[in-house]
């Protein structure tokens, strides 16, 4: 996990988050992005770099804006 964790942070930070904490607990995630707003554009994009590096559901994955 802790390695599906670094992989999903630094590809959220690449799509142009300034910060990203990602943590992964059995099936589901929770991924912390630094943004006032997200766009529902950047919340795909979050969900399918979750699920392609965890294969973990966008129904399992909670998205927090800090």
């Amino acid at each position: 996990d802790i390695e599906h964790e670094a992989t999903i942070e630094s590809l959220v930070k690449g799509k142009g988050f300034e910060e990203c904490v990602a943590v992964i607990s059995g099936e589901s995630a929770n991924v912390v992005v630094k943004s006032d707003t997200l766009l529902p554009n950047e919340v795909s994009q979050i969900q399918e770099i979750v699920y392609e590096v965890a294969g973990i559901q966008p129904v399992n994955l909670k998205i927090i804006e800090k």
